[in-house]
């Protein structure tokens, strides 16, 4: 990106427009977005068919719940990331080479950023994410959600295991 902006606007916009967009957290975006793709991609591979799931509204700038991104996430992205930095935990304190600081951020800061990008980025880039009173209200949503107990014919969206189930619903067709 730097070489093409170098070469359409020069050397100094270039290292302008990059360091704009890493202050933007443009890095941040993009790779949780290949994360998301990368994930129903592989999931649509290896268990077949395709699940649109639909917002229910066109682009609109508006505030997700805490519950409301991790049903969005969970699979597609907090766990993965929480797998990927427990392997980076386990390798930094098992590996001989890991034992040299250098070597190991050398060798994995890509992989922790990856990490970070999906953990923080639906919090991060979540409208009026930081807001106090939004935020509490989000974890007392996320608690009564992961703590109700609704029975048989709970949706989604009022209980977890529920979630879980429809989450595990395209296993059904790969017979694993």
């Amino acid at each position: 990106m730097i070489v093409e902006n170098f070469l359409e606007h020069g050397f100094l916009q270039a290292i302008w427009d990059f360091l704009t967009m890493q202050l933007q957290l443009s890095s941040v975006f993009y790779t949780f977005s290949i994360g998301t793709r990368t994930h129903f991609f592989g999931r649509t591979v290896f268990h077949g068919g395709v699940k649109y799931q639909g917002t229910g509204h066109s682009f609109v700038v508006q505030h997700k719940s805490f519950a409301e991104n991790y049903r969005l996430y969970a699979r597609s992205h907090f766990i993965k990331a929480i797998e990927l930095g427990f392997i980076l935990t386990v390798y930094i304190s098992h590996s001989p080479v890991a034992k040299d600081a250098f070597v190991y951020i050398a060798m994995t800061i890509s992989s922790w950023f990856l990490v970070l990008s999906w953990i923080m980025a639906p919090f991060v880039f979540n409208h009026s994410g930081f807001d106090w009173l939004k935020t509490v209200d989000d974890f007392d949503e996320f608690m009564n959600w992961i703590w109700y107990r609704g029975g048989v014919f709970a949706k989604a969206e009022q209980i977890w295991e529920q979630r879980w189930y429809d989450e595990q619903d395209h296993l059904r067709t790969t017979g694993l």
